[in-house]
């Protein structure tokens, strides 16, 4: 109950910056949009047919949960609401919860919201598109636990332009905007050593119903989600007990 009363309240935060949830919601909506529409009239790549890049497309809005997370705690820090939190009774996993939850129930708007464009757009609905929610929310949970592991080691300003970079990152080694087996080389190398590529991987072989194939994706997204958000937990209870 303290953490769900604590996630209503930065629910409510989240909701009230506008200009996050532009960045986090309205850009990648944006570009889907724009790319399909290119892509039906000159037909210059598969990458850009719904059923490819709708899975892309989500992947990149959940990079901006890590900055939309970052700046959270980074404005509940400098006004000093933290620290006044602190001497509450609340625990360590109150608070973790309590930032988690809000961003998982905005990961799942974003899903629905790019879903719908994407039904608009030409991707055919299947039951495949509700199995891929719980693995689009585990994937959502490794970008939170990385925002919670950048503002417990990093500075506030130091924040928001990593989280930048991570969105270039996130764009150009998921396999976004080109096939990375097209590319081939060291640039395929390194984009199957990050997660980004296999979670965009994950979520095509889930729609398209290849469950047998979901085994090396679904393993790397798992060793990365419980690695970041175990380093994350320790890294938050350490800035407490500091």
């Amino acid at each position: 109950m303290n953490s769900w009363i604590y996630a209503r309240r930065n629910l409510k935060e989240l909701i009230n910056d506008l200009l996050s949830l532009a960045f986090t919601i309205v850009l990648p909506a944006f570009l889907l949009i724009i790319m399909v529409s290119l892509n039906n009239k000159l037909q210059f790549s598969s990458s850009y047919k719904p059923e490819n890049f709708v899975p892309a497309t989500i992947i990149f809005s959940y990079a901006f949960l890590t900055m939309f997370f970052g700046m959270l705690i980074a404005k509940d820090r400098d006004s000093s609401f933290l620290s006044r939190m602190f001497v509450s009774p609340l625990k360590s996993y109150n608070y973790i919860l309590g930032y988690i939850i809000p961003l998982l129930i905005i990961a799942f708007i974003q899903a629905l919201l790019l879903y719908i464009i994407g039904f608009a757009m030409g991707l055919s609905f299947t039951m495949n598109i509700i199995a891929s929610i719980p693995f689009l929310l585990l994937i959502a949970l490794f970008f939170i636990g990385l925002g919670l592991l950048m503002e417990s080691i990093l500075k506030d300003q130091q924040v928001g332009p990593i989280s930048s970079i991570l969105v270039q990152i996130v764009a150009f080694m998921s396999g976004m905007w080109f096939d990375l087996e097209l590319v081939g080389g060291s640039f395929k190398t390194i984009g199957y050593i990050l997660p980004f590529a296999h979670a965009v991987d994950l979520i095509k072989l889930v729609l398209h119903g290849n469950y047998s194939q979901i085994g090396v994706p679904m393993s790397v997204i798992c060793i990365y989600v419980i690695s970041i958000t175990l380093l994350a937990i320790f890294a938050f209870k350490k800035n407490m007990k500091r």
